[in-house]
């Protein structure tokens, strides 16, 4: 094996313990269903990577340890491979070799960066595997050119349209500056932006491009500072959403601030932030707190983990529950008939219903939160 290409040891392995318990069932039957998933698990993308693996680890120990998953007439252990892109496309591209090849997975669970996932999708394609984004928000990751790439969660622009209209609509902000990200979900956010903005008569006075590696964030919110605006949109993750947030604080910008990332909701990240995350509002998808469902994996998840689920853990968790309630109502693994059930599914799961009515995005709920007392709390939702 290549170097290079870090199959996590924890999640190979994963499958062993539930395997001592199911002894019984796969004596029946043994079949193992092998789950390819390129989760980032080092790298300025990793936060959200180690997430993901983990809500996959958990739904993969769950069921193995319930008897495993039926698809047909078969029953099957679960075995989660994860493949590490280190937050790097050309590795996402050998990951996805990878486990295609060598692994032979019918499924892979792509990495959180929609750059890293575009790249890996033409592989993807021509060797007609699924691919399930639960992160990846750029619009292309389910286009028309990519049968077989499906998303449970938002695009980047299910979320910006509702933020825009929460700030001018509610807020009254007339000028807005934008700070996102120079990947493929940052600037597809930004594209959004400008464009919803100036349908409702706002004006972006500044659009600015980062690297995702930057930390020092004073030269860009100087710029701002400048611009006066009324509000500031950011899309940045965990790596470089803290050291921005805090600078945003040490100058003493004044603007409202809002968040288009997800993991700006996650405990994760307001335990780095602070105090500084106070009174930030978050445009995030469905609930990951506060609801009855959630609270009943919630209480599952803490026996088996020991601690309660992240928002990407269970973000990840129902895309696999989707992927599996689709191999369940084809009756089969196989790939393309896995796209085709997708294609028809509505499935209810933690988070929020799933569907999909002959797409390959699913229907997503959208929440506008506000930081308060620490706390992620829901002031409007809708749903896309």
């Amino acid at each position: 094996m290549n170097r290079d290409l870090r199959i996590t040891r924890r999640s190979t392995l994963l499958a062993l313990p539930a395997l001592a318990a199911f002894r019984g069932a796969r004596a029946q039957t043994g079949k193992v269903l092998k789950l390819g998933a390129i989760c980032t698990v080092t790298g300025p993308n990793a936060s959200i990577g180690r997430e993901g693996l983990s809500g996959l680890e958990y739904g993969v120990k769950a069921i193995n340890a319930a008897g495993g998953w039926k698809i047909g007439a078969d029953t099957y252990t679960l075995a989660l491979v994860n493949v590490d892109d280190e937050s790097k496309a050309e590795r996402a591209v050998a990951a996805a070799e990878q486990l295609i090849g060598s692994e032979k997975v019918p499924v892979i669970f792509t990495p959180p960066a929609s750059t890293a996932t575009l790249a890996m999708l033409p592989t993807i394609e021509k060797n007609k595997v699924v691919a399930m984004s639960y992160v990846a928000s750029a619009p292309a990751v389910t286009g028309p050119e990519f049968s077989y790439s499906f998303r449970s969660t938002l695009s980047a622009l299910d979320n910006v349209n509702p933020s825009i209209d929460f700030l001018v609509k509610e807020q009254g902000v007339k000028s807005i500056a934008y700070l996102g990200r120079n990947d493929d979900w940052g600037r597809s956010a930004g594209k959004a932006l400008v464009a919803r903005a100036e349908q409702l008569g706002a004006k972006v006075v500044v659009e600015e491009y980062f690297d995702t590696k930057t930390t020092d964030f004073f030269s860009l919110l100087t710029k701002v500072r400048g611009a006066s605006p009324d509000a500031v949109v950011a899309a940045t993750f965990v790596e470089d959403g803290v050291p921005l947030m805090k600078q945003y604080r040490e100058i003493r910008l004044k603007p409202i601030l809002l968040s288009v990332a997800v993991i700006w909701s996650s405990p994760v990240f307001l335990n780095a932030a602070g105090k500084t995350a106070e009174g930030v509002y978050i445009a995030t998808g469905p609930r990951t707190t506060g609801t009855a469902a959630v609270e009943q994996v919630s209480g599952d998840f803490q026996k088996i983990d020991g601690h309660a689920p992240l928002p990407y853990e269970l973000t990840a968790y129902d895309a696999l529950m989707i992927v599996l309630e689709g191999m369940k109502s084809a009756g089969s693994t196989d790939p393309t008939a896995l796209r085709d059930a997708l294609r028809k599914l509505d499935y209810k799961g933690v988070l929020q219903q799933y569907t999909f009515a002959g797409k390959n995005q699913s229907a997503v709920d959208i929440n506008i939160n506000k930081i308060t007392d620490g706390r992620v709390v829901p002031i409007s939702a809708i749903r896309t």
